[in-house]
């Protein structure tokens, strides 16, 4: 097997982005997506936003979404999210692994993935790929297509861990999830 050699300033910038968002909340829902409906909390889920290697050992990154219940149609809704639908892992990792699957075979993809300390599987890129995501914008760092949100999401990061204010929304608006919060005086 070939050995594939990441830049180790991809590999920081990747890890930063990815690892920056373990334990943010994401509680944002003024209505029910199905009906429209008045809604009302219901639980906190743990969601698996990223699994990425830090000293050769496995780490899931998780985020934590409320569910709230639809009175109207009775519904279990999830806050705004960097989530793309019905999929596993946080938007940004699904940029990365379509981004890449662009130009490179799956399983060449998972292993430049592996060595950014990324861990996705070949057949999960491709299933990825197979879905209908949005065109991802990005920008080539030492050749290698990063998709934007990454580099948006690593600063962002950055300023978390420096106890700086960093919003859902800010986290949503470089994910590409425009937010769907509509303070309740503005209806």
């Amino acid at each position: 097997m070939k050995i594939i050699k990441i830049p180790s300033l991809i590999a920081s910038v990747v890890q930063n982005a990815l690892s920056g968002l373990e334990g943010m909340e994401f509680t944002l829902l003024d209505c029910c997506p199905h009906c429209g409906g008045v809604v009302r909390y219901h639980d906190i889920r743990k969601k698996r936003f990223a699994t990425i290697i830090i000293d050769r050992e496995k780490r899931i990154i998780n985020v934590l979404v409320t569910r709230y219940y639809c009175k109207a149609c009775g519904k279990l809704c999830y806050a705004s999210a960097p989530f793309y639908p019905n999929t596993k892992f946080g938007s940004p990792v699904i940029d990365l692994c379509i981004t890449l699957a662009r130009i490179h075979p799956y399983n060449h993809s998972a292993r430049i993935l592996q060595e950014m300390g990324v861990v996705v599987d070949r057949g999960t890129i491709r299933n990825f790929f197979s879905r209908d995501i949005p065109e991802v914008s990005y920008a080539k760092m030492y050749g290698l297509p990063i998709p934007l949100s990454i580099f948006h999401l690593s600063d962002l990061s950055s300023r978390r861990r420096q106890q700086r204010h960093v919003t859902q929304e800010d986290i949503l608006r470089v994910c590409g999830f425009p937010s769907s919060h509509v303070p309740q005086s503005d209806r």
